[in-house]
């Protein structure tokens, strides 16, 4: 029989819960099967509930519920995303990490999250030397300029930025 935690995970990664997801995290994310690790005011960083990288894999999650990185590029977003990056980075500060966001297929819950880890996530992906951004915030305002990006949303993209390099990647 399935635990209690085991089935929030499993309804959070159903699409039709993904507002139920954001309202936790913006209302009620202490109360989130999470554990957690860092926090400030406008994010907070957890242990990754089913870690799937490295020796430590983290996620850091605004505490406003935003559904994806579209949605965290709209310009009344600025001052959350100023915190999300603030606290990755004094995360990346304490140990170096290799930091990257899903869209598309590849976000299986409906809450914008970052992945921290020690290893180097999708290391057979191609990282293009014409889509890369010099920060996080530069990267994800400028989604919306790049060419074919719904094409490349629907076949499920990923933001990178590897342990030791501040430049972000489409892949």
């Amino acid at each position: 029989m399935a635990t209690l935690k085991q089935l929030a995970f499993r309804m959070a990664r159903t699409p039709a819960s993904g507002s139920l997801v954001r309202f936790g995290f913006a209302h009620a994310d202490r109360l989130l099967p999470l554990t957690s690790v860092d926090r400030s005011e406008l994010a907070a960083l957890y242990r990754h509930p089913r870690p799937v990288y490295g020796t430590f894999h983290h996620i850091a999650v605004p505490l406003r519920g935003v559904p994806d990185v579209f949605a965290l590029a709209h310009p009344r977003h600025a001052g959350l995303r100023a915190g999300l990056f603030a606290l990755i980075a004094a995360a990346r500060q304490r140990a170096p990490a290799s930091v990257l966001v899903n869209a598309g297929p590849r976000q299986d819950v409906g809450q914008v999250h970052f992945h921290l880890t020690d290893d180097t996530p999708f290391s057979d992906a191609v990282r293009s030397e014409q889509l890369t951004w010099p920060d996080w915030d530069a990267a994800v305002r400028a989604l919306t300029s790049v060419p074919d990006i719904q094409e490349r949303y629907r076949a499920g993209f990923s933001l990178l930025q590897d342990a030791g390099d501040p430049r972000v990647r489409l892949i």
